[in-house]
């Protein structure tokens, strides 16, 4: 059976065999689910690193077209010759890493919201492909790369997605855990996006690639004719978007999220753009003096009435099990 484990259980697969990991959870062929205790994160980027979305490493043979299929069914196609280095076509294998964010939990976890110049998006699944070791590697001239997405259940097939990108760079396990993430519309015609009966079909070209642009997501921008900035209070000390602490809006009624990213020290964190009477849940992660502590506040978006979820000490599995009922 195909094993899909987070990096910080490489070292035990001894301990079960024909069992699998996903999202948190250990399913086994005779239906039980035991498992190693997750080891609790020391920083939010840690926690992102360890618990987002999992990186999954495909080998891509240059001599010949390529398709591989992600664990949760999105179908890349990568054409024979794909990919240069210092203008010649490189002739060796390339490892790739690949992973998919479709959930909610997953955009949480990942720290991958769904917000574009400050307007909320509803998404139909991120997807990032990127070199897995060789970052210099660009796509040859002319060629393009194919993602075939799969809509997760709470997106109809009926939803006009667009393609909004963003740098490789971006997300959970580079850069600043608390900066404010950003997709941009794509605005490269030689990429596009269309809807297929199941899902979407991304296609991406050299041009836009090579920007360094390495997410990719099927989003559309959610009606807010009454835009409103939520605040959470966080109970605490030492509070440090930077290092210990970080704060979300999931929508319950569409496929988004957002990161309440605005901190103003010693414990308010701010987001604007966020509809008007949204159902909404707050959750607030903190890691402190190795300990994981979790809030989860549900509610609606009202003028001037801020959130402020109760937290408790938690671990990472409970974490996850929680984050995957929003």
């Amino acid at each position: 059976m195909k094993r899909l484990l987070f990096a910080s259980l490489l070292t035990l697969p001894f301990l079960l065999p024909a069992c699998q990991f996903d999202a948190g959870t250990v399913v086994c062929e005779d239906g039980t689910t035991p498992g190693p205790t997750l080891p609790v994160p020391s920083t939010v980027k840690a926690l992102q690193t360890q618990l987002g979305a999992a990186v999954q490493t495909f080998t891509y043979d240059p001599t010949r077209a390529n398709t591989f299929t992600g664990s949760k069914g999105t179908i890349v196609t990568i054409p024979a010759n794909a990919f240069v280095k210092n203008g010649q076509v490189v002739t060796a294998p390339v490892q790739l890493a690949f992973r998919e964010i479709f959930s909610r939990a997953d955009m949480v976890l990942s720290n991958m919201p769904t917000v574009s110049n400050g307007r909320v998006l509803q998404s139909a699944g991120e997807v990032y492909l990127q070199p897995a070791q060789d970052t210099t590697l660009r796509m040859a001239p002319g060629a393009t790369i194919r993602l075939q997405t799969m809509n997760p259940p709470n997106v109809s097939p009926q939803d006009t997605m667009r393609l909004f990108v963003a740098p490789g760079s971006s997300g959970s396990g580079s850069g600043s855990a608390s900066s404010c993430f950003n997709w941009t519309l794509n605005t490269d015609p030689g990429s596009t996006l269309s809807p297929t009966p199941t899902g979407n079909l991304i296609t991406v070209s050299s041009v836009l690639y090579n920007q360094g642009i390495g997410w990719f997501n099927c989003d559309r921008f959610y009606s807010t004719p009454n835009p409103q900035t939520i605040t959470v209070n966080v109970a605490g000390t030492n509070i440090d978007p930077q290092k210990n602490t970080m704060v979300f809006a999931v929508f319950r009624a569409f496929n988004g999220t957002l990161s309440v990213c605005d901190f103003t020290a010693p414990n308010i964190f701010r987001s604007g753009g966020v509809p008007l009477g949204a159902a909404v849940s707050i959750v607030v992660i903190r890691t402190v003096d190795n300990k994981l502590y979790y809030g989860r506040q549900d509610g609606t978006v009202q003028v001037g009435v801020p959130f402020a979820p109760v937290l408790q000490e938690t671990t990472p599995g409970d974490l996850i099990a929680s984050l995957n009922t929003l």
